[in-house]
């Protein structure tokens, strides 16, 4: 990876989804010395871009066409974006099911040949939130 102090970065243009979330917010400014422009993404409300950088654009990850738009032009993808607290399967549809499938293949018909995604939504199954499970339980 690069460091902060070299003069030559990884990425021309590297986009972040999910860049209003709390993850994405952090993210914004320790990506910055990796690419040359970043690239923030979410369907909420962002802070502006702070200087010729950066570039923000809300975008619906459930729209096909405006992902793809969103993807051209970009060497790499930070894919964070999706609701990430619990709701209904109908409501995490859009985002993360059909808008993980439209990233990775906007990035496919792009050629973008770097995508980091991670997600953790459910990784115990349908248990609400509130619920106290342990290592017995079904």
């Amino acid at each position: 990876m690069a460091s902060a102090h070299t003069t030559q970065t990884p990425f021309n243009r590297l986009l972040l989804t999910g860049a209003a979330g709390g993850l994405g917010k952090v993210l914004r400014e320790t990506l910055r010395p990796y690419t040359n422009v970043l690239r923030l993404s979410d369907i909420a409300e962002m802070a502006p871009a702070v200087d010729d950088r950066e570039e923000v654009q809300v975008c619906d990850l459930a729209d096909k066409d405006a992902v793809h738009q969103l993807v051209e032009g970009v060497d790499a993808i930070v894919h964070f974006g999706g609701v990430s607290v619990e709701r209904p399967f109908e409501e995490i549809l859009g985002a993360n099911i059909c808008g993980v499938f439209h990233i990775y293949e906007a990035a496919r018909r792009h050629g973008v040949k770097r995508v980091i995604f991670a997600s953790s939504n459910h990784v115990i199954g349908f248990y609400k939130q509130t619920e106290t499970i342990d290592a017995h339980s079904p």
